[in-house]
């Protein structure tokens, strides 16, 4: 009898060089995702101060954040197979610089065109990243220790949407301008990029191909996969790009108070998500996301009819504790299972094209809540959308297969 849980064709135990080399990757990815959520929340809380600014409608407040993801989202369907062809190291390096320069610009856009051109560069930058960070890593992680690696790893992004909400409000206080966020994180950015030249190791070339693109369309299991993710990403959208809003404008919440209410996702997300990570290794990633993805849209259908602060609080703690940002290791570790399978010569382009699917949440659900305001008046109706749409995203993981199985 084996061990009480095995990884259905788990890898050899690493090397001890490999382990800390593994190590170091965790590290290095898990910086860089701190980076990413860091440079795109900070914006956040200030969408209401860039809005008075630029005398901009709510519309127009949401298309910020909807062009970001326009060109972030593509990236990742196109990246995933150009970076099989380039050398995904040398892509991520590239893409992460233009990811910086993107962010200097926006520091300094006089104008709305001109703000959404460098929102656009940033986000056509930053676009590589999921690819370089999640292709290089399943790579070089055994299948029965993913889920926790993608839980260190997304704990970065929880620490960047932590300090991007808490520290954009203290920052526009202390400079009197909403541009002086984006020149600061410029720097650690482009410093990001510096580091994986100098420490990650080059991976293997392995050629351009097309394979993937139908591989992943005529797989069932993914597109279900990619459709739930796309589903728990809309959710999380709705309520981190309109979240501080909704307390500013509905709950009479300062700019600084509305974003940490906000930070409570990921302050709960942070943990949930590295346990979720583990427990999916040993009890399943099926089981587990068949309970996370019910509560979370129940949730975001709580959120909006809540008037304590306390109870407001218990609410956003929940969310955290299994929506985007706690299911994410579960996710890309059943992905991970998944692809390197049923379609090992194409990694790159299927987990672009399931990256681009998910992501696109991104572009459609701040515009969407945006134009649901005008609408309404009210975020209110955003809110149960998203909930909505998360409850049937749990509907669509019961196709895929369980792919960890107890002994």
């Amino acid at each position: 009898m084996k061990a009480s849980t095995a990884v259905m064709e788990a890898p050899a135990t690493p090397a001890p060089a490999d382990r800390a080399y593994i190590l170091r990757l965790l590290l290095l990815f898990c910086f860089g995702w701190a980076m990413v959520y860091l440079d795109r929340t900070v914006l956040y809380p200030l969408v209401p101060v860039v809005q008075r600014d630029l005398g901009l409608s709510a519309a127009q407040a949401g298309w910020i954040t909807s062009v970001y993801f326009l060109m972030y989202a593509p990236m990742h369907g196109l990246g995933g197979i150009l970076a099989d062809w380039a050398g995904v190291k040398r892509f991520l390096v590239l893409f992460m610089t233009l990811a910086g320069v993107g962010l200097a610009l926006l520091g300094v856009a006089p104008s709305y065109p001109l703000l959404l051109l460098a929102v656009a560069l940033h986000g056509l930058g930053i676009g590589c990243y999921y690819i370089g960070a999640y292709g290089i890593t399943m790579q070089a992680v055994p299948s029965h220790l993913r889920g926790r690696a993608a839980g260190v790893i997304n704990s970065g992004m929880s620490l960047g949407l932590v300090t991007g909400l808490l520290s954009a409000g203290p920052l526009y206080e202390a400079t009197g301008s909403w541009r002086a966020p984006f020149l600061m994180l410029a720097v650690p950015t482009l410093g990001a990029a510096l580091l994986y030249q100098a420490l990650l190791r080059p991976v293997p070339r392995q050629g351009f191909s097309l394979r993937g693109v139908g591989a992943f369309f005529r797989d069932r299991q993914l597109l279900c996969l990619a459709l739930a993710g796309f589903a728990v990403v809309y959710g999380y959208f709705v309520i981190l790009a309109w979240g501080p809003t909704f307390f500013q404008a509905e709950r009479g919440f300062s700019i600084v108070r509305s974003g940490a209410f906000t930070a409570l996702i990921a302050v709960f997300g942070l943990p949930s998500g590295i346990a979720l990570g583990r427990l999916s290794d040993r009890f399943g990633r099926k089981r587990l996301s068949l309970v996370a993805l019910p509560l979370g849209g129940l949730c975001l259908f709580v959120l909006p009819l809540v008037r304590s602060q306390t109870v407001l609080f218990l609410v956003l703690a929940c969310y955290g504790m299994v929506g985007k940002l706690a299911w994410d290791p579960v996710m890309f570790a059943w992905l991970g299972d998944r692809v390197t399978r049923a379609h090992p010569t194409a990694v790159g382009a299927v987990m672009g094209l399931f990256g681009f699917t998910i992501m696109m949440a991104g572009f459609v659900a701040p515009a969407v809540t945006g134009w649901i305001r005008d609408l309404t008046g009210s975020l209110t109706a955003g809110f149960y959308l998203g909930g909505a749409v998360v409850l049937a995203g749990a509907l669509l993981l019961l196709v895929p297969q369980e792919t960890v199985r107890r002994l």
